[in-house]
C-alpha cells in the first residue's frame, strides 16, 4: 500500500470519536493491507514501530524537528517556530507549508526509513537524523508528512489502543466472536502486529502459530477489590496468602540457548553470560539495562534452561536491610550510574510465579502445582527468594496475617485462589487485594491519570502550578474521564516535580481520547501519560465530572512511574467501589 493512502485512513481514524466507525475504519485498512505489511501500519497507526516492549526510540526534540521542517519547507526556524507556538501541532505545520499532493513512497519503505533514524545512534547522531529525516519527508505528500511527524514525536493520539486493533481484526474475519480468543491470544504475546500478520495470513488457525516465548513479556495477572475479608472466603474455598511488598512489579525472562550479542552481553559483572535474560515492567517496558545485580543473581539462582517469572523487586538499605519505600526505590530507574546505584540501592527479587519452564507454558496449571515447580527452579542465594505464602480457611488466621503485614510495615496481603490457572492481563477474583489504609481513606487508593494542571495563586504562582485535574480510564469506550480536582497537600518539592514532568507532555488542546466537563478546563492540558496513586475519603456520585463520580478529600501519595496511564484505576473498579461502601 502507498503511504498516502494509509496516510488517508488515519485521517478518517482522526476526524471520528465512535468507537464503531473507528474499527471498521481499521478493518477496512486491515483487508486492503498486504500480508507483509499488515505489522508495520498497524504499528504505525498506534504510533511506533514494532511492539512496545522493543520499539526503538527516535530521541528527536522539537528543536530538531523545527531544523528539519526549516531546512524541508525553505522557512526560517523562527517561521517554523512561530507556526508551531500557535498550532502546538508540528504535522499540521507540515500540511499547512508543504504543497506536495502526491507521493508513491509504500509503507514498507517508510517503516524502514523511520526505523533507520530512530536506530541512528553515536557521534554526530542528531546530524544524522535531521538529514534522514528531511530525505523522507522531501518524498512524502504533505498528509503523509503530517502523520510521519507525529509519529517521530510520539503525539499521533488517534484515539485507540490495541483493543480497538482486536475488535477490528475480528471484524475483518468476519466474526466478531472471535474477539475472545485473540484477546486471550494478545494477554499472553501482547505483539498485535504480529498477531494482525498471522491472522492475515492463515485467518483465526494462524494463532496457533504464536507460542510463549522467553523475551517476550505476558501481560501481568492482577487482582480485584473487595470490601471485607469475610468476602474473600466466600470467593474462594481455601485462600494461599502472600505478602503486598511495596517495590515494583518485574517479569524475568531467562533462556540459556538464547544467545544475545555482545552489546547485551556487557550488562554482566564477569561478561561471561551471552544468553537471553530480561525484566519487564507491568506496562511492557524493558527494564533489562536498569536491573545489573538482578540479572547476576538470575544467572547464579536459577535452575533451568528457559524460564519466565512473576515477582517484585523491592529495594533495601545495604547497611540494616531494611526495605525502602516505593519512591525511594524508583531511583534505580535511570540509565545512567546504573552499577553505582546497584550498591546505594540493591534489589532482592521475591518471586511468587512461574509462568514457563524449560520450553512449556504453565500457566493453565493451578496455582499449588506453579509453585510446586517454582521450588526447584530457584536455588537459594542472596537476591532472587521464594515469596512466602499461607494457606487457610480460617478467618481468624486472615486477620492474624493482616497484621502481620501490618506490624512489618508492609501494603498489606494478596489473596490468592490456589486452585486457579494464571489468568494474563485480567482482573478478577483470582487474586485479591487487602491493603492497610488509613481508616479516614477508602479501602483502597485510586490511580489517577493527570489530565492537566491549573496555574498557581498567591505563593504558589511562582511554581506556575497551583492543582491538577486527574481523571480514570474507561476500558469500555477507551477513553479518560475526569474524576477530581487535587490542589492541597501538595508540597513544594511535589508541585516542582509534577510541573517538571507534566511539561513533557503538554498540548495544545484537549485530547480525543479525553472527556471533561467545561468547568474543569484546565489552564493546560497534559496527554494522559502520568499516573498518581491518591487516597481519598470516600467515592461519591458527581453529576460534573465525566466519570460520574468523584474523590472526597484527595491527596497525592505517590507517582507511579510503573504504572501506564491504560493501567490507571478503571471506571468500572470506581463504580464497583461506590457499590461496596455503601452495602
Amino acid at each position: 500500500m502507498q503511504f498516502k493512502i494509509f496516510a488517508n485512513y488515519l485521517e478518517r481514524l482522526e476526524n471520528t470519536t465512535k468507537r464503531l466507525e473507528i474499527t471498521t475504519v481499521l478493518a477496512k485498512m486491515i483487508k486492503e493491507l498486504d500480508t507483509e505489511e499488515v505489522d508495520k501500519a498497524i504499528y504505525l497507526s498506534l504510533g511506533y514501530l514494532s511492539a512496545p516492549f522493543n520499539t526503538p526510540k527516535f530521541n528527536m526534540a522539537e528543536k530538531m524537528l523545527v531544523k528539519v521542517l526549516s531546512e524541508t519547507l525553505n522557512k526560517t526556524s523562527d517561521q517554523i517556530e512561530s507556526l508551531y507556538g500557535k498550532s502546538g501541532d508540528m504535522g499540521n505545520v507540515f500540511l499547512d507549508l508543504d504543497n506536495k499532493e502526491e507521493s508513491n513512497i509504500t509503507i514498507q519503505e517508510v517503516h524502514t526509513k523511520l526505523m533507520g533514524i530512530a536506530k541512528t545512534e553515536g557521534s554526530g547522531s542528531q546530524e544524522s537524523k535531521i538529514y534522514k529525516t528531511k530525505g523522507l519527508l522531501e518524498n512524502l505528500d504533505k498528509l503523509s508528512g503530517k502523520y510521519v511527524l507525529r509519529i517521530i514525536l510520539g503525539t499521533t493520539r488517534l484515539g485507540f489502543t490495541e483493543l480497538t486493533v482486536i475488535d477490528a481484526l475480528a471484524e475483518y474475519l468476519g466474526n466478531k466472536g472471535f474477539k475472545t480468543q485473540i484477546e486471550q491470544k494478545y494477554n499472553m504475546h501482547p505483539d498485535i502486529g504480529r498477531i494482525a500478520k498471522e491472522l492475515k495470513h492463515t485467518g483465526i488457525e494462524g494463532l496457533d502459530d504464536i507460542k510463549i516465548e522467553p523475551g517476550i513479556p505476558i501481560l501481568l495477572q492482577k487482582a480485584q477489590r473487595v470490601k471485607s475479608f469475610e468476602e474473600v472466603l466466600k470467593r474462594m474455598e481455601t485462600t494461599s496468602l502472600e505478602y503486598k511488598l511495596d517495590g515494583t512489579r518485574v517479569q524475568m525472562h531467562l533462556d540459556r540457548n538464547n544467545t544475545l550479542n555482545k552489546k547485551a552481553a556487557s550488562l554482566f559483572e564477569e561478561n561471561t553470560s551471552t544468553y537471553l535474560i530480561k525484566t519487564f515492567t507491568r506496562n511492557l517496558e524493558d527494564t533489562t539495562q536498569m536491573y545489573p545485580d538482578l540479572l547476576e543473581g538470575a544467572k547464579k539462582q536459577i535452575n533451568a534452561d528457559s524460564i519466565i517469572l512473576d515477582g517484585e523487586a523491592i529495594g533495601y538499605n545495604p547497611h540494616t536491610g531494611v526495605f525502602l519505600p516505593f519512591q525511594e526505590m524508583m531511583q534505580r530507574k535511570r540509565k545512567h550510574g546504573v552499577k553505582e546505584m546497584t550498591k546505594e540501592i540493591p534489589l532482592r527479587y521475591f518471586v511468587f510465579d512461574i509462568l514457563y519452564l524449560n520450553g512449556e507454558n504453565l500457566m493453565h496449571l493451578p496455582l499449588e502445582k506453579r509453585r510446586e515447580m517454582l521450588k526447584t527452579a530457584i536455588k537459594t542465594g542472596d537476591t532472587i527468594a521464594l515469596s512466602e505464602h499461607v494457606e487457610t480457611k480460617d478467618p481468624e488466621k486472615l486477620y492474624e496475617y493482616f497484621d502481620s503485614a501490618k506490624e512489618k510495615g508492609l501494603e498489606g496481603l494478596i489473596a490468592k485462589n490456589p486452585q486457579d490457572q494464571y489468568q494474563a492481563g485480567a482482573r478478577s477474583y483470582s487474586w485479591i487485594k487487602l491493603k492497610v489504609a488509613d481508616e479516614k481513606l477508602l479501602e483502597d487508593s485510586v490511580d489517577c491519570v493527570i489530565l492537566g494542571y491549573y496555574f498557581g495563586k498567591g505563593a504558589r504562582a511562582k511554581f506556575g502550578i497551583g492543582g491538577l485535574l486527574l481523571g480514570i480510564y474507561d476500558e469500555e469506550t477507551e477513553t479518560f474521564k475526569t474524576i477530581s480536582k487535587l490542589g492541597t497537600g501538595l508540597t513544594e518539592e511535589e508541585l516542582e516535580l509534577i510541573k517538571g514532568m507534566c511539561d513533557k507532555y503538554k498540548i495544545k488542546e484537549l485530547p480525543k481520547n479525553v472527556l471533561m466537563n467545561k468547568m474543569f478546563e484546565p489552564d493546560v492540558f497534559i496527554s494522559p501519560q502520568i499516573v498518581l496513586e491518591v487516597g481519598s475519603d470516600e467515592v461519591t456520585k458527581s453529576p460534573s465530572h465525566s466519570a460520574g463520580y468523584a474523590l472526597r478529600f484527595p491527596r497525592m501519595l505517590k507517582v507511579r512511574t510503573d504504572k501506564s496511564a491504560t493501567q490507571s484505576t478503571s471506571l468500572k473498579e470506581i463504580e464497583g467501589m461506590y457499590k461496596k461502601k455503601r452495602t
